[in-house]
């Protein structure tokens, strides 16, 4: 079976393509002359609109919904289904439902659309974290899933690895790490909040600071996707950041370039206590704090995929934030958060 076929004019099916890793991705295979179908329970979004525009066929699905079926008005044979689609919550039934169930789903829609080539979005939550002898942690490493999410991934491999080992079947299994870029603000809302003062996280910050991720910009990501379809890879692979950082340089990454350094000088200061009103930690906190004091990094080894399509990776971390961050002011986020702290600290200031 030849493995490297041209994206232009393939039928690519796509999985949650109208969430902010799909939507780029859908974005990026249209650009290229495929024919892509977005299954989605998105369909009436600004992004599957745009996407609509372009050309793509937007169908509606619910993964997580057992009885349902996507209604094709013209069924069409494809090249790759593409599955992205996911419950990122960190626990809960919808996780399985979506993750565990709707993966069994795709894979019968992937036999249905008679597509030859199932990639897999999986997550390095899949694997775990590891200790600092450990680090950077390797695809044949044994999965040490912290969450629920982390777990329903682990059967979510396992599906896509017994449907790749039918006769006429590729199958491909990707260990996504912590994407971030315009159009989200993961890490980058509370990493704000935090540096100036409105989120609690001098009680934790012994516990924090040092913890070790590897934040992949959306842009590289996409890159790494589309070289792998082109290429027909088969088998497990990590695509992560080529930094990894603590939670600490990333603050003083962040503090650097939106001149908030006497910030970060003053959230490392253990004399500073927290607003005498203990709130709640920010979920992507409690996120990073995930694990135990040994096993809490984020860091893994993704030299097996290079080899097999290069360096995908060309955004640093540094230049990554500043365009997030553009991003993010363009959007309104940023003045808007900036009124509602100054807000919150003249309730402080009367109480």
């Amino acid at each position: 079976m030849e493995r490297r076929k041209p994206i232009h004019n393939s039928h690519v099916i796509v999985t949650g393509g109208a969430g902010f890793i799909g939507s780029r991705v859908s974005a990026k295979l249209l650009s290229m002359g495929a024919r892509v179908t977005i299954l989605t329970r998105h369909v009436s979004t600004p992004r599957a609109a745009e996407l609509a525009t372009r050309g793509a066929r937007i169908i509606a699905c619910d993964l997580a919904a057992q009885d349902q079926k996507p209604l094709l008005p013209s069924p069409e044979q494809a090249d790759v289904f593409l599955h992205l689609a996911a419950d990122v919550s960190v626990s809960g039934p919808s996780v399985w439902a979506t993750n565990v169930g709707g993966t069994k789903r795709a894979l019968q829609w992937a036999d249905a659309f008679k597509a030859p080539y199932f990639v897999c979005a999986s997550s390095i939550e899949a694997q775990g974290l590891g200790a600092d002898q450990e680090i950077p942690l390797r695809e044949e490493m044994p999965c040490r899933p912290v969450s629920d999410y982390g777990r329903s991934k682990v059967k979510a491999e396992e599906l896509t690895a017994a449907w790749g080992a039918a006769s006429g079947h590729l199958a491909l299994i990707l260990r996504i790490g912590n994407i971030y870029g315009p159009g989200s603000a993961w890490f980058l809302h509370p990493s704000l909040m935090a540096l100036l003062g409105a989120t609690p996280i001098r009680r934790i910050w012994s516990q924090l600071c040092h913890r070790r991720f590897q934040p992949l910009y959306i842009d590289d990501l996409v890159e790494g996707l589309v070289r792998v379809v082109e290429s027909r890879l088969t088998g497990l692979y990590n695509i992560t950041g080529e930094e990894s950082v603590t939670i600490g340089q990333y603050l003083e990454t962040l503090a650097r370039l939106t001149q908030l350094t006497d910030c970060f000088e003053l959230l490392q200061s253990p004399s500073q206590p927290d607003a005498a009103r203990p709130l709640p930690i920010a979920p992507d906190f409690a996120y990073a704090l995930m694990g135990t004091p040994e096993q809490c990094h984020r860091s893994y080894d993704n030299a097996k995929l290079r080899a097999e399509i290069g360096a995908y990776g060309r955004w640093s971390l540094a230049r990554g934030l500043a365009a997030t961050l553009a991003w993010y002011h363009a959007s309104g986020q940023l003045p808007a958060l900036l009124h509602a702290i100054q807000q919150r600290a003249g309730a402080l200031a009367c109480t």
